[in-house]
C-alpha cells in the first residue's frame, strides 16, 4: 500500500499542471463569453469538441440530401482537428463534393466579475484560431475534361 502512495505521488508531481484561465485577482471571478458566429444560415455548421461525431455528419448528409450546393463549417481551437475530419468523411462518402479551406483568429472576449463591491469589472481579450471549411458540388463531368455530348441532326 505504501509503494501505491509512492507511485501515485511520483505521477503526480511529474504531471503538467494544467493551464488555469483565472485572473490573478481574488476578487474577481472569470467567465468566457460564447465566442461570435461569422456566419448563420442553415447550410453552416458549427463544430464543437462536445457535439457528437455522428450528430454532426447526419446533420451534414441531411443538407446533401437536400440538394445543399455547398456546406460551410466552422471549427475553433481544439475542435479544428474534428471538422477536418468531418469534411473529408464528407468528401470521402460523397465523391462529387470537394472541400476549401481558410485559417484565420478570432478574438474571444472574457468576463471578469467581480466578487466584493469595491473591485471594477473587467474585460480579457485573447485570440484563438479558427477553421472555415467550404464543402461544394462539383461537376464531375467537367473536371474530368470531359466534353459535352454533341448532339447529331
Amino acid at each position: 500500500m505504501a509503494e501505491n502512495n509512492k507511485e501515485s505521488e511520483v505521477q503526480h508531481k511529474t504531471a503538467k499542471p494544467k493551464r488555469q484561465n483565472r485572473p490573478l485577482n481574488p476578487n474577481l471571478v472569470f467567465r468566457k463569453r460564447q465566442p461570435q458566429k461569422p456566419e448563420t444560415a442553415s447550410n453552416v455548421i458549427y463544430v464543437s469538441t462536445k457535439t457528437s461525431s455522428k450528430a454532426l455528419l447526419e446533420a451534414c448528409s441531411k443538407l446533401i440530401i437536400n440538394n445543399e450546393q455547398e456546406i460551410i463549417i466552422y471549427c475553433l481551437g481544439a475542435a479544428i482537428q474534428r471538422g477536418i475530419l468531418l469534411a473529408l468523411q464528407l468528401c470521402e462518402k460523397h465523391i462529387s463534393y470537394q472541400y476549401h479551406t481558410k485559417t484565420f483568429s478570432t478574438t474571444l472576449i472574457d468576463d471578469l466579475e467581480p466578487v466584493v463591491d469595491d473591485a471594477d469589472y473587467e474585460m480579457q481579450k485573447r485570440f484563438n484560431s479558427a477553421l472555415r471549411i467550404r464543402v461544394f458540388r462539383t461537376d464531375l463531368l467537367k473536371q474530368a475534361g470531359g466534353s459535352e455530348p454533341v448532339e447529331s441532326t
